[in-house]
């Protein structure tokens, strides 16, 4: 199978129609609008729920009034599906690994844009972390989390921070010295606040990985580093130009209780990508360092 071929053109899966299905029907309630989305049949998708809910001892949809609704458990559930589909198909086209329990990510569909990233182990910020990464990791351990601790006012001008909102992550404060900043310029990067990942002005095809990356942290609520090379466009409208940097995201809390991701970023040339020679990509400007 080529790497590029796309789900709609693999060869048929029970599992994962079954997922398909049930995703498709929990985003629609509307059996109807489920069928035709899928290019299937009411029957079809109704025994794939009848089978899917009989393997997992528990009802994920109810039809009430007229409408399927999901149940509690459907809920939980639905998070889990889209994830295990997202991941069913990058996988079929290569576009990720696991290498040593971590997660490497090939996105080259769109060669004007790419996206190769790596996540590293923890220790490496101790061994090739920059030193700002390393301040961001203490700050955070001093401020146990809490993302308003004054612990946090040494790195807080470099950091974005994002708020789930309807399962899409939200932009709600922008470092004026992040790198996002740096990079876009203030006026452009101040346009993402209140955005989802998707919408804001860094925007790619590629944004499924950061924001399953962004999940994973959410739900274990600790950390990771990852090392990334893609190409973004510095103002609107202009040609992408390769980019390479550490991104360390962290799991933090709001005032409130309510949860935060932050991520702080730095450009820099150190980075190391499995599979991916940096040398025979375009290097980004060192002035950009």
């Amino acid at each position: 199978m080529n790497k590029k071929q796309s789900s709609a053109q693999r060869p048929p899966n029970i599992m994962h129609e079954m997922l398909r299905s049930f995703v498709t029907l929990a985003k629609f309630l509307n059996l109807t609008h489920a069928v035709n989305h899928l290019g299937s049949t009411r029957q079809t998708v109704r025994r794939h729920i009848e089978m899917l809910q009989s393997l997992r001892g528990e009802k994920l949809l109810a039809f009430v009034d007229r409408q399927y609704v999901l149940t509690p458990e459907g809920e939980l559930a639905l998070v889990e599906a889209e994830q295990i589909l997202q991941l069913d198909d990058a996988w079929m086209r290569k576009e990720v690994r696991v290498v040593d329990g971590l997660t490497a990510v090939r996105y080259d569909s769109n060669p004007e844009v790419p996206y190769f990233s790596q996540q590293h182990s923890i220790d490496t910020i101790w061994k090739s972390g920059s030193p700002l990464i390393q301040k961001g990791l203490l700050c955070w351990v001093e401020a146990k989390a809490q993302l308003e601790a004054p612990e946090f006012d040494a790195v807080r001008d470099y950091l974005l921070a994002y708020r789930q909102h309807n399962s899409e992550w939200l932009c709600v404060s922008i470092g004026e010295k992040s790198s996002y900043a740096t990079w876009l310029g203030w006026s452009w990067a101040k346009s993402a606040i209140g955005k989802p990942l998707a919408d804001d002005p860094m925007a790619s095809d590629a944004d499924q990985y950061v924001s399953q990356s962004y999940d994973s942290i959410l739900r274990s609520g600790g950390l990771r580093i990852d090392h990334v090379y893609t190409r973004i466009a510095r103002t609107h409208g202009a040609k992408p130009e390769p980019i390479t940097y550490q991104r360390l995201i962290l799991r933090c809390m709001f005032p409130n209780g309510d949860h935060a991701l932050v991520t702080l970023v730095e450009r820099t040339n150190t980075i190391e990508i499995v599979n991916v020679n940096l040398d025979d990509l375009p290097a980004m400007d060192t002035d950009m360092l």
